[in-house]
């Protein structure tokens, strides 16, 4: 039986990590949380994503869903435009009404949502330990040694679950591989970057016009790449726009690309699109903008997610390429789910009533979420390689097979998708 309440340590602190700590802070277990980064980002970092109804669900039930909605930025996004980089309409897709699901697809910059998520752990008071990053793990019958370093000085601590939240670049993720005495995979550079800004609507004119609220995002699919663009705030005074295309790849320090060097570039590559991709990348050339660089890493779909007192969440168990728009959303269904697996059990184990048995419980969280989590991958990929450079013919293919499919699209295609909602998630 469980006679103590569960110590469980959270390593990273982002959004999947800080869900899961927050979802735990309601159940009989003491939570720290392992956060490499030296404290609060101050700045926008991490770009734009696109939160879907699924995932907000599971913000719903930290009752922090009204509180992402209720900030200046973001936009809600029931449907997304398609254009040609000639600037013709191929068609719409559906991206979740909150007719159809109870929340329209949002988005939003990811440092909003992080915010929303940091602010709750900081008003519960949880234990946060910044600059704090994991060197190594060992497994035993009765718990998880976890050693990280903090501010240069080595710490440890005895735990009965370790779950790793901590990213594609993940130090839990070869640790655990390390005590299941298995080869682990490494991110692979996928071929596509992903660049974006955040600008003024104003300083283009007629992009007003083009983005409305009936059509507030618009992508552009062209021979050379991708381009998207989306009003940004309730005012409609700024428009975030983002491209994804091929490039090779770069050491991390050389992915800090300088902003003149990578609008340079980017101006060659859409010299020959139609209004406003050429315009926007003038209108950022000639302020002081702040442009975001993130090229796309995946990792190989993981043989595990677990061993006897570890488990992988968010991008550490599946580096979800960006391509879906479910990024986000399948790290928040992550936490949701594991932590609706844990509350039943550490509930039963504090009351007496039944032994905690760890290792069922976390091969019973890979088994009904993988699948899912695959589905969403192999799409994201897919769509991805439709974002390389392209023959003629190659891109004329496309146009017309995009074009036949958005024809016949309805809303309901997106159920099973955006119509998901992880179990017990609104018995918080």
């Amino acid at each position: 039986m469980c006679a103590h309440k569960p110590e469980i340590v959270v390593a990273g602190g982002g959004i999947a990590g800080a869900a899961i700590a927050l979802f735990l802070s309601r159940l009989n277990a003491n939570v720290i949380v392992l956060e490499g980064r030296p404290g609060r980002p101050t700045f926008a970092e991490g770009g734009i994503l696109m939160l879907a109804p699924n995932g907000m669900h599971v913000l719903g039930g930290l009752g922090l869903a009204r509180t992402l909605l209720q900030r200046d930025s973001g936009v809600q996004v029931p449907w997304i435009t398609i254009n040609d980089s000639a600037g013709g309409h191929i068609g719409k897709v559906p991206q979740g009404s909150e007719e159809r699901y109870g929340f329209a697809s949002t988005m939003v910059m990811r440092s909003d949502l992080h915010d929303v998520l940091l602010d709750e752990v900081e008003r519960k008071r949880l234990d946060v330990k910044w600059n704090a990053q994991v060197q190594s793990i060992e497994e035993s019958d009765d718990g998880v040694l976890v050693r990280w370093i903090q501010d240069g000085l080595p710490h440890e601590k005895k735990a009965d679950l370790l779950i790793g939240a901590d990213g594609t670049w993940s130090t839990v993720r070869p640790s655990m591989y390390d005590c299941l005495g298995l080869s682990v995979p490494t991110p692979e550079y996928s071929g596509l970057v992903g660049l974006g800004a955040l600008t003024n609507i104003d300083s283009v004119p007629g992009l007003s016009d083009l983005l409305t609220p009936d059509r507030p995002c618009v992508m552009i699919h062209g021979r050379q790449g991708f381009v998207g663009m989306a009003i940004f705030d309730r005012e409609r005074k700024k428009v975030g726009w983002w491209t994804t295309h091929e490039a090779p790849n770069r050491t991390r320090e050389e992915w800090k690309i300088p902003k003149k060097e990578a609008l340079v570039k980017m101006r060659e590559r859409y010299s020959d699109w139609a209004f406003p991709v050429p315009q926007l990348i003038a209108a950022a050339e000639a302020s002081d903008d702040q442009l975001f660089v993130w090229p796309v890493f995946q990792v190989r779909k993981l043989e595990r997610w677990h061993s006897r007192r570890t488990v992988l969440i968010g991008d550490a168990a599946h580096a979800m390429p960006p391509h879906s728009g479910q990024g986000a959303s399948q790290a928040l269904e992550d936490a949701g789910y594991l932590a609706y697996l844990l509350r039943a059990q550490i509930e039963s184990a504090v009351s007496g009533t039944k032994e905690l048995d760890w290792t069922p419980l976390l091969a019973q969280f890979q088994m009904d979420r993988q699948p899912r989590v695959n589905e969403i991958v192999d799409e994201a990929n897919r769509r991805g390689s439709m974002k390389k450079d392209q023959s003629v013919l190659g891109y004329m293919m496309k146009k017309w097979i995009m074009w036949i499919m958005f024809m016949f699209m309805r809303e309901s295609w997106g159920d099973g998708w955006f119509g998901y909602k992880v179990p017990g998630i609104d018995e918080w």
